[in-house]
Parts: C-alpha cells; sequence; structure tokens
C-alpha cells in the first residue's frame, strides 16, 4: 500500500505477525489501482460488465457507497481521472506502478449506479466510472486485519496502516490504546496523544503527498469533488485527524472535512466523533469530543469506549 504498517498484538503467538502480513499482502493485491489484475482495476476497465470479487472487496465497495451517502458527496471514491490527470499517476513508493485508466474515463461518477451481489461476489460500476480505494482501503484494511487478529487468539490488537489505526481488545497499558498524532510539519514528532478503548484514528493531509504541474502550479491528492481540483479553503488546512468508530469511517470523515472545512466540526460533534484541523500556520482548530479522547484520563473516563462505538461500518 505504499506506506508504513506497524501492527501490535498483546497475548498472542508470534506467528499473529505472519498472518497481519499476509493479510495486508492480500487486501492490497485485490484493491491497488496500481496493479492490473486487482478487483478495482478489472472494475474500473470492465466498460460496464459484471466482476468476480474477492468477499473482502465486496466490503471495499458497501463501505465506499455507505461512506459517500453519510458526507453527502464530500467522500467521493470516483475521483481516479482527475487525480491522474493532474499529476498523480505513479505509486509514490514504487514509480515503475503506473495506474490505468480506461478510455472514457470520467471525471466523476454516481455510487447509487455500482451494482453488487455479495452472495455471489459479483460488482458492476458504469461504464467509464474509475474507483479509488485510496484512504478508505488502508483504513478498512486496518479494521480487517485487527478483526482477524483477535477472531485467531490476540487478547488485543493495533494495526496502522500509513496512519490510519485501528484498535481492539486489551491494550498494553490501563486506560485504553495510546495513539500518538504526527505533526503534519514535523513527522517525527507527536501533535497530539490519544486515549481510545475501541475504534480507530485517521489522518489526512497535503504536505506528503504534493507535487507542482507542468505549470507549476502546488497540488495534492486530496481533491473536491465539486471542482475536481485539490481541496482549497481561504485558510490553508494541511492536516485533519478524526477519531471513529473504525478507521475506515474515520478516513472517511476526514476527507469531509478536507473538503468542507471547520463547518463540520460541529457536525462530527454531533455524531460523538472526534475531530482536529491543522491549519499552514501550525494552528489547530478541534471539536468537543476530540478533547474528550486528547485529554486527561480523569477527563476521559468512560466515554472513550461509548463514543467510537457510535459509527460501525
Amino acid at each position: 500500500m505504499g506506506c508504513a504498517v506497524d501492527v501490535v498484538i498483546v497475548d498472542g503467538s508470534p506467528e499473529l505477525l505472519y498472518l497481519a502480513r499476509m493479510s495486508i499482502d492480500h487486501l492490497e493485491r485485490r484493491w491497488s489501482r496500481f496493479i492490473p489484475e486487482s478487483d478495482i482495476s478489472r472494475l474500473n476497465h470492465a466498460a460496464g460488465s459484471t466482476v468476480h470479487i474477492d468477499p473482502a472487496t465486496v466490503v471495499l465497495l458497501r463501505s465506499m457507497i455507505d461512506g459517500w451517502r453519510a458526507t453527502e458527496g464530500a467522500f467521493d471514491p470516483t475521483m481516479l481521472a482527475p487525480l491522474v490527470g493532474l499529476g498523480y499517476a505513479a505509486s509514490w513508493h514504487d514509480p515503475s506502478a503506473v495506474t490505468s485508466l480506461p478510455h472514457g474515463a470520467l471525471v466523476r461518477g454516481d455510487l447509487e449506479q455500482l451494482s453488487l451481489d455479495p452472495q455471489l461476489n459479483l460488482a458492476s460500476i458504469p461504464a467509464g466510472v474509475c474507483l479509488d480505494p485510496g484512504g478508505i482501503g488502508k483504513g478498512l484494511a486496518a479494521d480487517m486485519v485487527v478483526g482477524h487478529l483477535i477472531a485467531a487468539g490476540a487478547r488485543g490488537a493495533s494495526v496502522s496502516i500509513g496512519g490510519d489505526v485501528a484498535v481492539r481488545g486489551a491494550a498494553p497499558q490501563d486506560g485504553g490504546w495510546l495513539v500518538g498524532v504526527a505533526d503534519p510539519m514535523d513527522l517525527d514528532t507527536e501533535s497530539a496523544q490519544l486515549a481510545i478503548v475501541l475504534g480507530g484514528v485517521a489522518t489526512s493531509g497535503t504536505l506528503r503527498r504534493c507535487w507542482r504541474g507542468d505549470d507549476g502550479t502546488a497540488r495534492h491528492h486530496l481533491l473536491d469533488p465539486a471542482t475536481a481540483q485539490p481541496a482549497h479553503h481561504d485558510r490553508e488546512i494541511v492536516a485533519v485527524t478524526v477519531v471513529a468508530g473504525t478507521a475506515a469511517w474515520a478516513e472517511v470523515w476526514t476527507k469531509a472535512v478536507m473538503v468542507r472545512g471547520a463547518a463540520m466540526l460541529p457536525v462530527l460533534d454531533r455524531l460523538g466523533l472526534g475531530a482536529q484541523l491543522t491549519y499552514a500556520d501550525r494552528s489547530t482548530a478541534a471539536n468537543g469530543s476530540w478533547r474528550t479522547f486528547a485529554g486527561s484520563s480523569e477527563q476521559r473516563g468512560d466515554l472513550v469506549g461509548d463514543v467510537v462505538e457510535m459509527v460501525e461500518v
């Protein structure tokens, strides 16, 4: 998935680390837009035909639809064509891996037209629609692998894929799992530390996957579906972190905040989700739920588990 992966297992055998590695490799081979044989690439090039897919891809597609609906389109995984057009065609991890778009690729698709048969593991999308798992793929993979590890006997597990973190079960210390939030201006330092009993944390930012176009214009990979251009605000947002019931949902809502800005903070408060955004001048803004996770253990109390369980995939 072109990023670092960290796995922590509590009271489990060392063989579970191998299980985690194999599970992540399996999901990458099914979901990567840089692999021509992946489920996602085959769907994008199927010209509307039905494709047999892995059961995990069924979950991914359903999660995409749910996130798109919940955010009223602010999270939109059909923006692959404009992203490639802006210059993000090759993998950051392996520049030789380049995304191939089908003839007639659309700027944006309608996920209501995605056809999904969970019983037979079949799916189809209209010709020209191009799906990009992007962040939700990393978040959902973390959720799935944590579930595999618990089912295989771990008493607790944490999986971080490119900074998207899913935790479940017993933590190494009292008070829940401690999840550090990197300073977007200095990834070697933490801007906050969260305590979570169960759930996920995701961060989306503009400072890592960024480049300059042929005209010298600065660009990043987080697009506004309304313009098919990098999300932009008068006060520049460089990172958004969200705490939710799963890492997949946290990813969905980071995109909504990145696109719609600080106006989304009270919306996430009503959902019981913690959110913090960081501006280019290093200042931050957070909602009340964020302070629940980032406060002292006395302030957090029993709310940590209750809040993150409110929104599940």
